[in-house]
């Protein structure tokens, strides 16, 4: 089915949102959105609504549309209720989880590994995604999952410059080895203990750097 043009450009705002084109508290006008996206104001209204909906923008009567903006305690809040809910989803999963899976994480790695070693970051944020997503895929439990999506979500924009911070490369990749790692050994409670130890390393380096991730 073909997608409406509001979803198209939720779904492109959302996606620029989370890679730093908009900066935390920037103001959104609709007349500029309209012309960048080629759309009509109406569109762009119900996108915003869309948007305020994923906790991504806000609207205030008479003021418009504003990029979130979350301070350090929040961003810490958000990650501890990820690690969480991610922890109990791997812990689910683990055990259960089909050897084609598996190598779908492996080959995910291993392109998160080359861009990595290319100092090519351009597609690091889907690749992570996409090796959590083969986890969540496999949960029965769509609340949880739909959860942690939403917690990813509204750190998107600071995460995505995370990879550029000294050491974070190193980190990411060891963090997710060892996730792959227990997952292979189909162990739940090793699975859930790595999983929020990369989590845990995120938010350290979120909390380190927040001042420059929130340029």
């Amino acid at each position: 089915m073909r997608e409406s043009k509001t979803t198209l450009i939720f779904n492109q705002m959302k996606k620029d949102i989370n890679e730093g084109v908009y900066s935390p508290n920037e103001k959104l006008v609709e007349a500029d959105l309209a012309a960048r996206y080629q759309t009509s104001r109406n569109t762009i209204r119900n996108v915003l609504s869309l948007l305020e909906k994923d906790n991504l923008v806000t609207i205030e009567p008479h003021k418009g549309a504003k990029v979130v903006s979350l301070n350090l305690k929040d961003i810490i809040n958000l990650l501890d209720l990820r690690a969480e809910v991610e922890g109990y989803i791997f812990k689910k999963v683990a055990p259960t989880i089909l050897q084609e899976d598996i190598l779908a994480m492996e080959k995910i790695y291993k392109s998160m590994e080359k861009n990595i070693h290319d100092k090519d970051f351009q597609d690091h944020s889907d690749l992570n995604n996409a090796f959590h997503e083969v986890i969540y895929s496999k949960c029965d439990n769509v609340a949880a999952t739909n959860l942690v999506r939403d917690l990813k979500s509204q750190v998107s924009k600071y995460n995505f410059k995370t990879i550029l911070i000294p050491g974070r490369q190193e980190a990411t990749l060891t963090e997710h080895k060892n996730i792959l790692e227990a997952i292979k050994s189909k162990n739940g409670e090793l699975a859930s203990q790595r999983v929020k130890e990369h989590i845990y390393s995120v938010r350290d380096t979120l909390t380190h750097y927040n001042s420059y991730l929130n340029q």
